[in-house]
């Protein structure tokens, strides 16, 4: 399959799955790439802007942007390490954690809409092409 048809079916998976909707109370009033951040950063907290960047494929002056904006709103907490007062360390806040639980539970809740839809042999060919993808990603950026 050329990378142009794999890149649109890709794209308009992703872009139909997980949009925000701009009045969907789940993602108030942060940018995909606000809720980006936070997901990343709900995983692996505590985790500096650097870190963030690398695992969202960024750089890391837009990364500290968007951690700059967040931690404004109350999203976030930007701290220095005792260790190394250089070294910024980021938590997500209650008011973060609450954004991306809600918006986990919509996304959730959208998924097993979706799965109510189908049949058996879809959920798990479905199921199979995801582990697929995930394989291939991990090992391409194992590299």
């Amino acid at each position: 399959m050329p990378a142009e048809r794999l890149d649109l079916l890709l794209h308009g998976f992703l872009s139909r799955f997980f949009a925000i909707p701009a009045r969907q109370p789940a993602s108030g009033s942060v940018t995909f790439a606000q809720m980006r951040v936070l997901w990343t950063l709900d995983q692996l907290q505590p985790a500096t802007p650097g870190r963030i960047a690398g695992a969202l494929g960024i750089g890391s002056s837009a990364a500290t942007e968007i951690v700059e904006r967040l931690a404004k709103a109350g999203y976030l907490q930007r701290a220095h390490t005792d260790h190394d007062r250089r070294r910024v360390v980021l938590r997500l806040l209650p008011k973060g954690r609450r954004l991306v639980e809600g918006f986990r539970a919509n996304r959730q809740s959208r998924l097993r809409k979706l799965i109510g839809r189908l049949e058996g042999g879809d959920v798990r060919r479905m199921s199979e092409a995801l582990e697929t993808l995930n394989e291939i990603v991990n090992r391409w950026k194992g590299r």
